[in-house]
């Protein structure tokens, strides 16, 4: 008999085969990151820019399959770091001959960019600006002359502006358009619902969970950037705004249908499904389909007329808003965007002390790892650094071949051009994945480039390797002991906001009318992505030590709640009288579940 230990690690193994698949796009992602890493190391090479890796790992921390946005991303990054250079050089100018004052400067602006980090939509990029300007700041020790200190802070701006400007003339060329990108959504959804309606035990299927969880947010994003960019208009944009819409309800009804639901009906309306997804890629027009003959049969009405819909494009009616704001509402009220700026700061200056004082600036790593690694909650940073001791052995391990075997062999840039671009591919196949994997693939790439990216040309220099991996793993252990002692954020606060955040949607959704509630797919999908935080927070609670951790009967009433609060979504969003809804913050203790049992269940539509 196979222990729960056992029984967790075949899940855990099976979850990591499932997420290592390939899906629809991954190889060209895969190799587009490769090849721009590529490019920017020859380029960096030439002109003798340092930190040539570091610019490679931007590129694959921020590399996104959408084209325009990733133009708009390597835009942008571009431009607030000519901003950042204009006031460091201010900054330098005033602290070069003062060290405590340096170090202020550094804690000031990496304290202030975190805060961004945690509190508005600016996220990575504020993290981002908020390591560049520690990164440079810690370089004035070594360079005390003004002169060569603004020089190098202008080859930290070409370290930045190289693989940005690579990235973004990349996409322009050769990227996935968003257009798309969003019929490959419509017809992945498609694909799901029908595997579904074949399968409807299988109810913990993770890739249409994933999906649900996913929301529209993303999809939202492509179509305005299709939109702002104007790279389809008139009934092709009619299209897309419609067709993501109406394949997220179906993706709805699909998850409200009872798992003993007649078998006919079900083939029959997953056949409908593949060839309407058929049709989406290759751009046909769909094939015609009414609702009219599942009328009768309620189970599958609303599968039926999500299809219908699909099928003529019906137009959108007008649902209840989603508030996104781009600044978080409790900015200035919640102590943990404070506290996750604080910490960071603290375990990036840590770094910067330890490699000072013992006089070893080859473990630098260290500091750059603190800013890449921080992440809200315990649970989220522990399995990030668990990830990242993963990739940076497998890496190092890549990197240590190299030097051993393939460098020796090199005689120009562009042999290193090549490795560079077969190794980063490689572990771009990874950070391409999902969330519980693709820290894992930036890891294998970022340990390999500091490997063997020495220098401006081909390096066997097995000792900086080893600096540099061992600054990582420094890095590593403050940001796990900061993390873990000082102010720990446990995935059951996370998960008490979540269902707060997600009960006031419902509670407003019940609110309204049963034809704008209907017509709120965006405010329901939202409540999904709310969901599928608290299901992601429950695998997280094992990685949290051990006094912190939630017990094994905690995590199955977080489980419990999230499947609560999708019946209640379901029930809301398809059933003409709307059930109760729990006060905003059914959440009191572990001990005191929420009462949920009024609630419809899933696949009655009256």
């Amino acid at each position: 008999m196979a222990t729960i230990a056992e029984s967790a690690l075949r899940r855990k193994s099976h979850r990591l085969f499932d997420d290592l698949r390939p899906f629809p796009g991954r190889l060209r992602l895969s190799l587009s990151i490769g090849a721009i890493c590529a490019i920017s190391t020859v380029i960096s090479m030439m002109y003798h820019f340092p930190e040539a890796a570091i610019g490679c790992y931007l590129v694959i921390f921020l590399m996104r399959a959408n084209a325009a946005e990733n133009v708009v991303t390597g835009i942008g990054i571009i431009v607030a770091v000519s901003l950042v250079v204009v006031l460091l050089i201010g900054i330098i100018n005033l602290t070069i001959d003062h060290p405590p004052a340096q170090i202020a400067a550094i804690v000031l602006a990496s304290f202030v960019f975190l805060y961004l980090d945690s509190a508005t939509k600016a996220g990575e990029q504020a993290g981002i600006v908020a390591l560049v300007i520690a990164f440079v700041l810690t370089l004035l020790g070594n360079i005390p002359l003004g002169e060569i200190a603004t020089r190098a802070v202008l080859y930290a701006w070409a370290m930045v502006f190289v693989p940005m400007a690579v990235m973004a003339v990349y996409n322009l060329l050769f990227g996935i358009s968003p257009q798309k990108l969003l019929r490959q959504t419509v017809a992945e959804r498609l694909e799901l619902a029908a595997s579904r309606l074949e399968r409807p035990e299988s109810a913990d299927d993770l890739a249409f969970m994933d999906a649900l969880g996913e929301g529209m947010a993303e999809s939202d994003k492509r179509l305005l950037l299709t939109k702002l960019l104007n790279l389809v208009y008139g009934r092709a944009y009619d299209f897309l705004e419609r067709g993501q819409a109406h394949s997220y309800r179906l993706l709805l009804a699909v998850s409200a249908m009872p798992a003993d639901a007649e078998g006919n009906s079900r083939e029959e309306l997953a056949d409908i499904c593949r060839e309407m997804a058929e049709a989406v890629l290759q751009k046909k027009d769909l094939p015609d389909f009414s609702a009219d003959r599942f009328e009768a049969i309620p189970v599958f009405a609303n599968i039926a007329r999500a299809l219908d819909d699909l099928s003529h494009m019906a137009p959108l009616e007008k649902g209840a808003p989603v508030d996104d704001p781009a600044v978080s509402p409790d900015i200035f009220s919640n102590p943990v965007h404070l506290q996750f700026a604080l910490k960071t700061t603290l375990a990036a200056v840590t770094c910067f002390f330890i490699y000072t004082a013992i006089d070893w600036q080859g473990i630098h790593t260290a500091m750059i790892t603190c800013y890449v690694a921080a992440l809200g909650t315990t649970g989220d940073t522990v399995h990030k650094l668990v990830l990242r001791i993963t990739g940076c052995l497998i890496g190092a391990f890549f990197g240590l071949v190299a030097i051993l075997f393939v460098i020796p062999q090199l005689e120009s840039v562009g042999g290193l051009a090549f490795l560079v671009f077969a190794i980063v591919s490689l572990a771009a196949w990874v950070s391409t994945g999902n969330e519980r994997i693709s820290y894992g693939g930036v890891q294998i790439a970022l340990a390999f480039l500091l490997t063997v990216l020495q220098g401006f040309g081909p390096s066997t220099d097995l000792s900086a390797a080893g600096d540099r991996i061992i600054g990582i793993l420094l890095g590593n252990a403050v940001v796990y002991v900061i993390f873990t002692n000082i102010w720990p954020v446990s995935v059951g606060d996370e998960v008490r906001r979540r269902v707060g955040l997600a009960t006031a949607k419902l509670k407003a959704l019940a609110g309204l009318d049963f034809a704008t509630r209907r017509a709120s797919t965006a405010l329901v999908a939202s409540v999904q992505s709310d969901i599928g935080v608290i299901r992601n927070a429950v695998e997280m609670a094992s990685y949290e030590p051990r006094h912190m951790r939630p017990s094994l009967e905690a995590r199955g009433d977080y489980a419990a709640r999230a499947r609560a609060l999708n019946d209640l979504s379901l029930a809301l969003y398809f059933r003409p009288d709307p059930p109760p809804v729990p006060e905003p913050d059914p959440i009191t203790s572990p001990a005191e579940p929420a009462d949920f049992s009024n609630i419809a269940q899933p696949g009655e539509t009256t």
